[in-house]
């Protein structure tokens, strides 16, 4: 019998090191805005819940991150194969995000689908790993690791609350997109 973390995939090397590098030193942080959280079907800003700053990833990885993201999708379906049945996934583009450990960076725990944003999957791409604190967690116990190129995979749906701990020293950098 499978049990709920099961389909909480953590898989390594998926982005090139260098690659994680570039897209943080190419970034323009004066591009990144405050986050918002969808609370009953209204976006609004609340860094109590959220406080993390997003932007659209750079044109220029958008090709490697897709590519990316499509051997992730393989390595979860040959994890899981049931869970894509009769499912037609297509991506909602990657976002960049940027966890400031001067502001106890965080996003407490949530879920990713909601009625106005339907999602199936949830991928977490870390892009650093020189920070403190910041970890992605689920049911507020179960923590993943820390590895630059590695990606965090689960289903969106209310059975997998999940969250980022508070940052407190440096910077957490991902790129996060969702299947719907």
């Amino acid at each position: 019998m499978r049990k709920i973390q099961d389909y909480i995939k953590l898989y390594e090397n998926v982005l090139d090191k260098e690659i994680c590098a570039n897209i943080i030193k190419d970034s323009n942080f004066s591009e990144f805005e405050r986050a918002s959280v969808n609370k009953n079907g209204i976006d609004k800003i609340d860094m109590g819940s959220r406080n993390v700053y997003n932007k659209r990833l750079n044109n220029k990885y958008e090709e490697v991150v897709f590519n990316s993201v499509a051997n992730i999708l393989k390595k979860y379906r040959d994890d899981i194969p049931n869970f894509f049945t009769g499912a037609e996934c297509k991506d909602t583009g990657y976002n960049h995000l940027l966890y400031k450990g001067s502001e106890g960076g965080k996003y407490e725990t949530h879920t990713d689908s909601f009625r106005r944003e339907p999602r199936l999957i949830s991928i977490s791409l870390l892009l650093n790993d020189n920070f403190d604190g910041g970890n992605f967690c689920f049911f507020d116990e179960h923590i993943t690791e820390k590895k630059v190129g590695s990606a965090v995979v689960f289903p969106s749906n209310f059975c997998f609350p999940h969250g980022v701990l508070p940052v407190s020293n440096g910077d957490r950098h991902a790129i996060i997109t969702w299947m719907s």
